[in-house]
């Protein structure tokens, strides 16, 4: 125990000090009914039970911990700022029992979750994201007063929850995502981070205010964005990429998994003008933002046309639209359907996955880059495809591996990782006889393909 001379107890609080030159002062807290440590006076007059905090945390785990909400906890304690920042050395509030139910208000939101500062760059994709990271994240669980109206019988819904405070003639919301800045958004909506924060005052000068996954107010009745370049007659749709140029006469909505080079390839430019019309991507197009236009054309320029035929000359007219690079000498095409895969497609046709990937280059080995409703090539001039009938009579699907016994009358299509026993074992035959009907596997396995198909019984 200490000595009465090792003890320091102040008025205010519990600060305790073993003897003099042995240690710093360290606070001494509990929690309890009443408070320990300074605390606001003009805290509730209903607080039935106070949090002392003697260390380092956050509005997040006080009200995590007390099962009680954001706007509780700064109700509770109306000296929080904004931001809701505890100090250290001082008691809150986190019970009210009795306390009359608080009126609702038509501007402002409460939330039944925390405040917790990000610095996350939140992403869409792998190769589209979203903007610069700084705003407050405002949990899922949000919800907001009764309101449905910015103000009433002015017949404009707003959505909840909403920033703390907006003005009540807003006409047009953005959800805050994780990540996103005051600059990023007036950007997005061709308005002046002045227009933004004084639509949403709580937000602040310095935009330390704004709440992710809440709605910010974008415009208001009667204000009308500003077009690419006043005068030009050319309206740009909202939001666009963080800046594209000010003649743009066309515009594409960047959806998740979009690069700068599928919509180049997709809209007839070149990598190049892309970047240039759409500077804020980059030219590691790192900066693409999905859900926001993009400039694909300028006022004067002509998009490249897709040629009409595989080749000059050769007299086989090429459906529009296909994919980049495929071959000259395609004399038969296919156009992708939702669901489709390279393997699918080759085994339809009677094609191996590596001759279609070979003749349609852009789409890769892997087949990642295969465009829906594109067409590709699939078969070239000279090519024989597999025959889907040997003359038995039993329809036989493609592809197949080389020298398949021409009895077959049961198929298996091969999946990637599968092996040699787990296919006898599912059709209950003999490796002896699986190897016999498809020679092309060899005994040891070693030469089964994926994505083709392998005989598993004979007539």
């Amino acid at each position: 125990m200490l000595s009465s001379t090792s003890a320091l107890v102040l008025a205010s609080g519990l600060i305790s000090a073993v003897a003099a030159g042995r240690s710093a002062p360290v606070l001494e807290a509990r929690d309890g009914p009443a408070p320990s440590l300074p605390s606001d006076p003009n805290t509730s007059s209903y607080c039935t039970w106070w949090v002392d905090v003697a260390s380092d945390t956050t509005c997040d785990a006080i009200i995590n911990d007390n099962f009680i909400s954001l706007a509780e906890f700064t109700r509770w304690n109306p000296s929080l700022p904004a931001t809701c920042v505890v100090e250290v050395g001082k008691s809150y509030c986190v019970e009210a029992h009795g306390e009359p139910a608080p009126s609702s208000s038509t501007t402002s939101t409460t939330s039944t979750s925390s405040l917790t500062t990000s610095s996350t760059l939140s992403s869409t994709s792998s190769t589209s994201t979203t903007q610069a990271a700084t705003s407050t994240t405002l949990s899922s669980s949000t919800v907001a007063s009764p309101a449905t109206t910015t103000t009433p019988g002015n017949g404009i819904a707003t959505p909840t929850p909403t920033q703390a405070t907006i003005v009540d003639n807003c006409d047009a919301f953005h959800l805050v995502t994780a990540g996103q800045t005051c600059e990023a958004i007036a950007s997005l909506y061709r308005i002046s981070q002045d227009q933004f924060k004084a639509w949403n005052p709580s937000v602040g000068a310095s935009c330390t205010g704004l709440w992710a996954n809440a709605y910010a107010c974008v415009s208001i009745i009667g204000h009308e964005p500003s077009p690419t370049t006043p005068g030009n007659g050319i309206t740009t749709p909202t939001p666009t990429q963080g800046t594209i140029v000010n003649n743009c006469d066309e515009f594409y909505l960047v959806v998740a998994g979009d690069t700068c080079e599928t919509i180049a390839a997709k809209k007839g430019l070149t990598q190049a003008q892309f970047l240039n019309w759409n500077p804020s991507v980059g030219s590691t197009c790192t900066g693409l933002w999905a859900n926001a236009y993009a400039c694909v054309s300028i006022i004067g320029h002509t998009p490249s046309k897709p040629s009409t035929t595989t080749s000059t000359g050769n007299g086989i007219a090429t459906p529009t639209p296909i994919q980049p690079n495929m071959v000259k000498n395609c004399d038969l095409f296919y156009k992708v359907k939702s669901g489709d895969t390279c393997a699918t497609i080759a085994a339809a046709k009677g094609v191996t996955v590596q001759q279609l990937t070979t003749w349609n280059p852009y789409v890769k080995s892997d087949c990642s880059l295969l465009w829906l409703d594109y067409y590709l090539c699939i078969s070239i001039v000279g090519h024989t495809p597999t025959p889907v009938n040997p003359g038995n009579g039993i329809q036989t699907p493609t592809p197949i591996q080389s020298g398949m016994t021409t009895s077959c009358k049961t198929f298996h299509f091969v999946q990637s990782g599968q092996t040699c026993d787990t296919i006898t074992q599912q059709y209950k035959i003999t490796k002896a006889n699986f190897v016999k009907w498809n020679p092309a596997v060899k005994s040891d396995c070693t030469g089964m393909w994926a994505n083709a198909y392998v005989c598993v019984a004979v007539l």
